[in-house]
């Protein structure tokens, strides 16, 4: 089956600094893949490249087959290639229920109309609803977003993403600034994404990498250290060695995801 996404020699260069250097990485369809590694490696650099927000000085993006270097982040996205941010983007003026209801009239083609809401297309705010719902956020329909939480608001973020109908999703950092029981919540949301939607996500929390993913890419310096199931990853002495200078191997690998 064709990979849903491929990178094959993607580098991201500034000058003399290689910050993405020759990186192969495929995600299959269906897969939830994280991209792991020590501050500094190269994370952010290779999945904004991936999403087409930074220009590849080198190899190719493959989505779906097609070879997509060369379009801008907007057209990925049209071609069903989504990417979150580390920070929200959101209305955070209108409603709940409006944010989610503008994602799906996208979807649906109906025109944009800035004299009523969104919502008010009938069949857009049927499948807005929907949505919410499937993120536990109908109870929150006609609040406004700057009344949501920061948990709140990502999950918001998963309906609207949800309601594009994409092929791939890639997560920013996504629990990022979370507590303890929004990010529980997150993961729980997480784990009932549609089988049939791929995910790529880059996040340092190691016990959420370890619990969605089924494959991890690991990078240090800017290159692939290593690429397999979790629990090889896990158990990969070079691996541990790249997280030694961040935190104790122990607390890393032992905590995140049960005993090495």
């Amino acid at each position: 089956m064709t990979p849903v996404l491929e990178l094959q020699g993607l580098t991201r260069s500034y000058g003399v600094l290689t910050a993405v250097d020759q990186v192969n990485l495929t995600v299959a369809q269906g897969e939830r893949h994280a991209l792991i590694g020590p501050n500094g490696a190269g994370k952010s650099t290779l999945f904004a490249t991936a999403a087409g927000t930074l220009r590849a000085s080198a190899g190719r993006v493959l989505f779906r087959g097609h070879d997509v270097t060369s379009l801008p982040e907007s057209e990925r996205a049209r071609r069903g290639m989504l990417r979150t941010y580390q920070h929200s983007s959101l209305f955070l003026g209108c409603s709940v229920l409006d944010n989610v209801a503008l994602a799906a009239q996208r979807v649906q083609k109906v025109a944009h109309r800035f004299d009523r809401a969104a919502r008010r297309f009938r069949h857009t705010e049927a499948e807005a609803r929907r949505h919410l719902d499937s993120v536990g956020l109908a109870g929150r329909a006609h609040d406004t977003v700057a009344d949501l939480s920061h948990g709140e608001r990502r999950q918001l973020e998963v309906a609207m993403v949800l309601a594009t109908q994409p092929a791939l999703v890639m997560f920013d950092e996504p629990t990022a600034g979370m507590s303890a029981a929004e990010t529980e919540r997150f993961v729980t949301l997480m784990e009932q994404l549609p089988p049939t939607l791929t995910v790529l996500i880059v996040e340092h929390d190691l016990d959420v990498v370890f619990r969605l993913a089924d494959r991890v890419t690991v990078l240090h310096l800017g290159k692939v250290l290593a690429s397999g199931p979790p629990e090889a990853i896990r158990a990969d002495e070079a691996v541990q060695r790249a997280y030694l200078g961040s935190a104790r191997t122990e607390d890393l690998f032992t905590d995140a995801g049960g005993s090495r």
